[in-house]
């Protein structure tokens, strides 16, 4: 089994600079604005990351991924031949989220609003599965490298600039992403009705969800959720 790093919530404090976070301050590159949705609302960093070294290919990116807080979604894309531009549109509109790869970034002036910041921690391991599932596929948690743990079988896609895209990531099914929400400091309640629901749905409304990105780097942006439950 491959080399692969588990990520799981830690109980360190944030701060701008950090690299892995839920939440937090994106760390973008300078001509890289904070993403926006097709609907016009500016899209919430659900976690980055920073790819370790001994991560063929992508050692020492940074992962961005982000998703729109009014609309939650599957994405699904039957060929194997990506569009021109993907990232940009598809099927005639702007994606409602967005997944980043880039190395010069340098934190925001603010931190996400949605989400409560929170850490990261990256601890490396091979890519066996956990105890607990009676099969000999790989790690089925949230995890970078190795190769994905899939629930319905392979899916593989080829970016538009014709390279096939390789597994980078992993994000386990029904992940609580939600827990971090930042509190309405005006609702004593605990009525979450303030939120827009696409945060309750969770990333990718909760499925498990395979990161692919283009090993040529063609955009910052060339990259694809795969989505199975």
């Amino acid at each position: 089994m491959g080399r692969i790093h588990v990520i799981d919530v830690d109980s360190a404090e944030v701060k701008p600079g950090d690299r892995n976070s839920i939440g937090g301050w994106p760390l973008l590159e300078a001509d890289q604005p904070w993403p926006a949705c097709g609907c016009g609302q500016r899209m919430v960093l659900y976690f980055q990351v920073q790819v370790p070294a001994d991560i063929p290919v992508f050692g020492g990116d940074q992962l961005l991924i982000f998703q729109c807080p009014v609309e939650s979604d599957c994405p699904w894309f039957t060929g194997e031949q990506l569009p021109e531009k993907f990232w940009d549109e598809l099927d005639g509109r702007r994606p409602f989220w967005r997944i980043l790869l880039q190395r010069n970034g340098v934190p925001a002036e603010a931190p996400d609003p949605f989400l409560t910041p929170t850490a990261l921690s990256l601890s490396p391991t091979t890519d066996t599965d956990d105890d607990d599932v009676d099969d000999d596929r790989p790690y089925y948690g949230f995890k970078i490298g190795g190769a994905p743990h899939w629930f319905q079988g392979p899916e593989s896609h080829r970016c538009a600039c014709g390279t096939d895209l390789a597994f980078l990531a992993q994000i386990p099914e029904n992940f609580s992403f939600y827990d971090f929400k930042v509190a309405d400091e005006d609702d004593d309640s605990d009525d979450d009705d303030s939120y827009p629901a696409a945060l309750d749905d969770g990333l990718f409304v909760g499925n498990q969800v395979y990161i692919l990105a283009c090993p040529s780097r063609c955009n910052p942006a060339a990259a694809w959720p795969i989505c199975q439950n």
